[in-house]
């Protein structure tokens, strides 16, 4: 009887411990403490090794330690075992093989796909556009990807691999929109300043993207000022003078809000909503949400949050404002959780 307590004491003596691993991995991850968010999916996975989101959220924390390698045999194991939504880990799985510019790879990968298989109308233009900049960088001999060269010009050159990332520039695809500003970052700013610009002033463009843009500017010092639109917003912006988030009053003010209300009731769901609200916040930025009603966009998060976690949320479906809130920040998010 001793030992069958025992042993039912030490099921139970770590209650959603795998909950708990995963709620500290994506904090971690989104605080960028890459070694801290590895080491809780490591533990996750060692007691759930087909654990969808561990296994995601391992790869993406080698990806942003430069582990490359060890990430694309991770993803290529998820894809052959089924493990997370299938063309959610292609599509990270193909964003791998192209930053250690293995584009035959790419080719040969998205060739497959395409003819076992149809590829969702939300992502096949994403897929297309990456096969055709893959193999047009392969006819170029002995140039593998674009690298930064200090004895390039400031004009930019007309190769077909430059070309091909102009082409997922413009596309109105967000997933290739971000993949292009990742791999024209490595030109330097001289080379690619124009482009971004027209692309900050474009209402078709995601506002997350254009997020990376500012971010790229201001990490590079760029003495400039910019005009940017987001959410049919149009201002400019003095890149050497902006601030940072966590010291915008209205994004503070909804976060104490989630934070006295899930902080005691709801801790698991805490995390998750102020990550929403914050992504939501940094893809705004620098302008705030319209309207600016705090508990209205409380109360939106708090929602969001939940759907994410796969809880139905019920709302006034009178209640527009609220429906179109919640509706930005789940997509968003999604996005987030694809790049």
């Amino acid at each position: 009887m001793t030992n069958e307590k025992n042993n039912k004491n030490n099921i139970v003596r770590f209650p959603n411990l795998n909950g708990r691993l995963l709620e500290k991995g994506m904090d971690s991850l989104k605080s960028k403490k890459y070694d801290e968010s590895l080491s809780c999916f490591e533990q996750l996975l060692h007691a759930d090794p087909m654990h969808a989101q561990g296994n995601l959220g391992l790869v993406l924390s080698l990806v942003e330690l430069g582990r490359l390698h060890e990430a694309k045999q991770r993803c290529d194991r998820m894809l052959k075992e089924g493990i997370g939504e299938y063309y959610d880990v292609l599509q990270i799985y193909l964003s791998i093989l192209v930053q250690l510019s293995e584009y035959i790879a790419v080719v040969s990968v998205i060739e497959a796909v395409l003819e076992e298989q149809k590829i969702p109308a939300d992502k096949a233009e994403t897929f297309y556009q990456l096969l055709q900049f893959s193999r047009k960088v392969i006819e170029q001999e002995g140039v593998p990807e674009v690298k930064k060269d200090p004895e390039l010009p400031t004009t930019p050159p007309a190769s077909p691999d430059f070309q091909a990332l102009k082409e997922m520039l413009a596309s109105d695809q967000a997933d290739s929109q971000w993949m292009a500003v990742q791999q024209l970052k490595r030109l330097g700013p001289d080379m690619v300043i124009p482009m971004f610009e027209s692309f900050l002033i474009d209402e078709k463009k995601h506002p997350a993207v254009k997020s990376l843009i500012l971010q790229y500017l201001k990490e590079n010092q760029v003495d400039k000022i910019v005009k940017i639109e987001k959410y049919g917003q149009l201002t400019e912006v003095d890149i050497a003078n902006l601030t940072d988030l966590n010291e915008n009053h209205f994004y503070n003010e909804v976060r104490s809000l989630i934070k006295d209300e899930l902080e005691q009731e709801n801790p698991s769901l805490l995390e998750i909503a102020l990550a929403v609200w914050k992504d939501y916040s940094l893809a705004l930025y620098p302008f705030s949400p319209t309207p600016e009603n705090k508990i209205l966009w409380f109360e939106a998060t708090v929602m969001a949050a939940n759907i994410l976690c796969g809880m139905e949320e019920e709302m006034d479906q009178e209640d527009d404002e609220l429906q179109k809130a919640v509706k930005v920040l789940v997509e968003l998010e999604r996005f987030y959780m694809q790049t």
